[in-house]
């Protein structure tokens, strides 16, 4: 990892915001804002914001906006030194010569090929931009219930990203300058750096209802909050065609598109005691497939295609019955739950190995002890 010391790289940022809040007419507010980003090494970038809020009757509120993003490569993408490793594989080809992607070792142009690959910061990444929109409403029914429901839509362009070696086989076309070659021709190095790639359009509706009330001496909660996807697709390069869906199916860029994801929380308070109960839920996906089992060349004989879905549970008591001071012990995974099994390892960063970090948690039941003290 000494090709990946970073202390003699620096960043300055500097950054100003303006916010006006217009009282259009009764019951309508619009809010205007907009923030300016500086980077070294990249320059100035503005970002608007606007949104609407009225208030259609004493129990509805609708709501709504747009705004614009941006975001910088991290210092690893950018200056994490070059690592070359050889393909140790025997089940990948030149995608040149043999369009089937298969090995094929009856055919020349089909053999296996054991090229350096390069990974790697790339000094020259461009930074992401995005534009995002927001359209819902809020009921509020009364006696503790409400519901709120927004639908939201995300386009990201120039979204940084490690491309598979698949990825790069299956697109040739795409990607032939990263099939570095010698005079014979050969394919002697495949570069498999950071890159600035295409587009990611992502839609989806989250979902937060809460209701409560009194039960015998107490009061009790409840509330879900969770988010629906409806659409995520995204094309390698912006003069590519959009790709298929990836809601439910792994991807190495961004966060996994899971179709559903929620938090229910549950609590009970009496006196100085309060309880809470909280379950954590996402579904499956179609797991990440490693280059032997993508192209067909190997499949092992317990080859699970898909991860299943995610539940845990955590549980919490807290106390306030001496004066500014509160103690609440916890247990996080309750029921000891392991994550669900996934084949994706991420050999640029390290994350993952047989668990995947962006949905689930490696760590089984633990405990947790808190003490607050509040001095004012």
């Amino acid at each position: 990892d000494n090709v990946n010391t970073l202390d003699t790289v620096k960043r300055d940022i500097k950054a100003e915001f303006a916010e006006l809040l217009v009282p259009v007419m009764k019951g309508l507010e619009l809010t205007l804002a907009a923030r300016h980003d500086n980077y070294s090494g990249f320059g100035g970038t503005t970002n608007p914001k606007a949104s609407l809020r009225f208030e259609a009757s004493k129990n509805v509120m609708l709501r709504g906006s747009y705004s614009t993003g941006f975001r910088v490569p991290t210092f690893n993408q950018l200056y994490n030194g070059l690592t070359e490793s050889t393909y140790a594989g025997k089940d990948l080809v030149d995608p040149k010569n043999c369009p089937s992607g298969k090995v094929d070792s009856t055919n020349p142009n089909c053999a296996a090929i054991t090229p350096v690959i390069y990974t790697g910061g790339k000094p020259n990444l461009g930074p992401e931009e995005s534009k995002q929109w927001t359209a819902g409403f809020v009921v509020d029914a009364g006696n503790g219930a409400s519901v709120s429901v927004d639908w939201w839509s995300i386009r990201k362009s120039g979204t940084i990203q490690s491309l598979s070696l698949s990825d790069m086989v299956n697109n040739y076309g795409l990607f032939a300058d990263r099939f570095i070659r010698n005079e014979a021709g050969a394919v002697v190095i495949l570069d498999d750096r950071w890159i600035n790639a295409g587009e990611t359009v992502t839609k989806g509706v989250d979902i937060n209802a809460r209701i409560s009330g009194k039960l015998g001496e107490g009061r009790w909660s409840a509330m879900l909050d969770g988010s629906y996807l409806l659409d995520k697709r995204s094309r390698l390069i912006s003069s590519a065609p959009m790709g298929a869906s990836e809601i439910g199916v792994f991807t190495r860029a961004g966060d996994l598109g899971l179709r559903w994801k929620h938090s229910l929380i549950g609590s009970y308070s009496q006196g100085d005691w309060s309880f809470t109960g909280v379950q954590r839920y996402s579904t499956g996906y179609k797991d990440a497939q490693l280059p032997g089992v993508a192209n067909g060349s190997i499949v092992p004989a317990n080859w699970q295609p898909n991860v299943g879905h995610y539940e845990i549970y955590d549980a919490s008591v807290r106390y306030t019955g001496i004066k500014n001071l509160g103690v609440t012990f916890g247990i996080k995974n309750l029921f000891d739950k392991e994550p669900p099994f996934s084949a994706a390892y991420d050999g640029n960063t390290g994350a993952g190995s047989s668990w995947e970090p962006r949905v689930a948690d490696p760590r089984l039941r633990s405990f947790t002890f808190t003490l607050d003290y509040k001095f004012f």
